[in-house]
């Protein structure tokens, strides 16, 4: 590792969606492995999530896990209030997309994000919307419309889609991150979230709902 170079060790397969993340930076994505020297960064390790008071906020609680990472690693924290969680990498303004009126993460979570998960409900929820008259595009295909796999979006690609949409609805899953940018923040009407655990907080007019039905 040369001097000042930063080393983020993940799984091989992520290394192309996070790559736009670090361009032109001085991070390094390499391969898992066992390094003694590294810090763990995930946010579970010595159950720190799940013990934390504020778990359920998902702004305070990163707010204060950025504090705890930073101080492992003995540097100045630079996420200092709720703005700085917003992505804000350049890729995610790069490419001109399609206006829709409604962008649909309807991407099953893996993660048990919303345990009352149900593509039934969602289905549904599209197919209300485009009749309508409403221009729906989903990140899991339904059959009905458009979806971002259709035309092949990772997860920079889908967040430069939501920057063209009015609204966000859908499961706080991975695909639905990205759409938290600084360059939709003051374009995008409303955002609707359906999650089990956290309130998602991450702008004024976010909505979480708990449960889908």
């Amino acid at each position: 590792m040369v001097k000042d170079e930063i080393v983020h060790y993940c799984n091989p397969q992520l290394h192309s969606q996070l790559q736009p993340l670090v361009e032109d930076t001085s991070v390094v994505l390499r391969a898992l492995d066992r390094d003694p020297h590294a810090i763990n960064a995930w946010i579970g390790t010595n159950n720190y999530y799940y013990n934390h008071p504020l778990r359920g906020d998902w702004v305070q609680f990163h707010l204060d896990w950025f504090n705890n990472l930073s101080a492992q690693l003995g540097v100045l924290n630079p996420i200092a209030s709720k703005g700085d969680l917003l992505f804000e990498y350049p890729r995610l303004n790069a490419y001109g997309m399609p206006h829709y009126d409604y962008l649909v993460c309807n991407s099953p979570p893996l993660s048990n994000q919303l345990p009352d998960f149900n593509p039934v409900f969602f289905e549904n929820l599209v197919r209300n919307l485009l009749n309508e008259g409403k221009s729906v595009i989903t990140t899991f295909p339904t059959g009905m419309c458009e979806s971002t796999l259709d035309h092949h979006l990772d997860v920079t690609g889908i967040g430069n889609l939501s920057n063209t949409c009015d609204h966000h609805i859908g499961v706080a899953t991975g695909p639905m991150w990205t759409t938290f940018n600084i360059f939709n923040q003051d374009a995008v009407s409303s955002r609707t979230w359906y999650c089990g655990h956290q309130v998602l907080n991450l702008t004024d007019n976010t909505v979480t709902l708990h449960h889908i039905s």
